[in-house]
């Protein structure tokens, strides 16, 4: 009897923990199953993000993406790597197509994070500041540029979040100068508010004004001299003619001496200004081409001709040699003339009384070879740099006592730089001086100096 009571007691027992684990089963399970229902349904919003965002992208760029029925086959659960390939490999394109856009802009372009921290960067851009792209990515624009005023506009942006522009020069191996506009990028619409916490970046646009700036120099620099060379002859004449008008008891003789004093200013100013419109003239003709052939002997020997008077009035012999009477070269006439005329005159007036002028022309296959020599009075050697700057005059006395405007030897330079020629001199004082002009055949185009 006992025994059946403890058999019975052992299967109620059994009972209950069978139904226990059963239990516990029944709630592992629902457990399971709401588990599996709730990745199912994030693997669907997932899905649908994932579409959405790939139709705009798709939407905003020229790139493929994979076509949506075929993603939605090929997502599931034990595949989300590829739709992770999918989106990596679609962020490189977009990238690439990014450097490409950027590197086609011909203006420097620069993209930095709220860091400061340079994120893109163009071909354009590194090749004006020659640096190297892998050198420069995520470092601070601080060491990169080393730019004080450049550092101050990139504060100001970041301050305010409104685009700012300014002119920088840049330091380096070599001085330019940059236009330099920074523009803030944000998601935010009122760029206008500051907000705490916000992330800005910047897009900075950088184009060089350099030789724009040096232009601007170089003109302010020639008016100031082209006054300057216009006031000394003006003021000596008013002081003449104010002597002969206020003074009464002048005589005849002085009279006559003023106004042949006022007559060499007269003359100074009509050089002066005869060559700044030869200059003009160079000008206009930058971009020219030259069409046509002359016989340079012909030219040259009827330069020669028209400086007869003036070379025996200083005591000078002009003597023009020459291998060949047709020497045919593309041209412009009265440029090529005035660069001959201007050599010739320099000769004149600062070698002195005695002196011989010898000219020299001849041919090769492929160059036109000039040579202007003449025993006068020379120039020093540390002169020969500066005889073709606009206004040098010389250091001797006799230099700064002659008419000339001091852009003759400037335009011949300028002259010969527009057929792509080459022009040397040589001086011993006293003794020589020689000028050698070198003149491609094949430079029928002008180039811009």
């Amino acid at each position: 009897m006992a025994e059946s009571v403890n058999q019975m007691l052992f299967y109620q027992i059994l009972l209950y923990a069978s139904l226990i684990i059963i239990l516990i089963l029944t709630v592992i399970l629902i457990v399971n199953v709401i588990r599996i229902r709730n990745i199912n349904y994030e693997l669907s919003e997932a899905r649908k993000l994932i579409l959405s965002i790939m139709d705009y992208i798709k939407k905003k760029s020229l790139l493929l993406y994979p076509d949506k029925e075929d993603l939605r086959a090929d997502l599931d659960i034990s595949d989300m790597n590829k739709v992770m390939s999918y989106f990596r490999d679609s962020i490189k394109q977009e990238l690439k197509l990014v450097d490409s856009i950027l590197d086609s802009i011909m203006q420097g372009v620069l993209i930095i994070n709220s860091d400061r921290r340079i994120v893109r960067i163009n071909e354009n851009l590194l090749n004006l500041f020659y640096l190297k792209k892998e050198e420069v990515l995520f470092k601070k624009t601080a060491f990169i540029f080393k730019n004080r005023k450049f550092e101050g506009l990139i504060d100001n942006v970041f301050n305010e979040v409104v685009p700012h522009g300014k002119n920088i020069m840049f330091y380096g191996d070599e001085e330019k100068y940059l236009q330099v506009e920074a523009i803030p990028i944000t998601l935010d619409k009122e760029r206008n508010k500051v907000i705490k916490d916000k992330e800005v970046g910047l897009l900075v646009l950088f184009k060089n004004i350099t030789q724009e700036v040096e232009f601007s120099k170089l003109r302010s620099q020639f008016v100031a001299n082209i006054s300057h060379e216009m006031r000394t002859p003006l003021t000596s004449i008013k002081g003449y003619l104010e002597t002969i008008v206020e003074d009464k008891s002048i005589n005849q003789n002085r009279i006559k001496d003023y106004l042949s004093r006022s007559l060499k200013e007269v003359e100074r100013l009509n050089y002066l200004i005869k060559d700044v419109l030869n200059l003009s003239n160079i000008e206009y003709k930058r971009n020219v081409l030259f069409e046509r052939e002359y016989n340079l002997v012909d030219i040259i020997k009827d330069t020669v001709k028209s400086l007869i008077f003036l070379a025996e009035k200083n005591d000078i012999k002009i003597d023009f040699k020459y291998s060949n009477d047709q020497i045919n070269y593309q041209t412009d006439e009265e440029l090529f003339r005035q660069m001959v005329r201007n050599i010739i005159e320099n000769s004149i007036f600062y070698a002195g009384k005695g002196t011989e002028i010898n000219i020299d022309i001849k041919e090769d296959e492929n160059n036109i070879l000039l040579a202007f020599r003449d025993n006068g009075a020379g120039m020093e050697k540390d002169e020969l740099p500066y005889i073709f700057q606009r206004f040098y005059r010389g250091k001797n006395l006799k230099s700064l006592k002659q008419i000339g405007s001091g852009l003759g030897l400037s335009i011949v330079k300028h002259t010969v730089g527009l057929h792509n020629g080459k022009i040397s001199v040589n001086s011993i004082p006293n003794k020589e001086t020689v000028f050698n002009i070198i003149l491609p055949k094949k430079s029928a185009k002008i180039l811009d100096l």
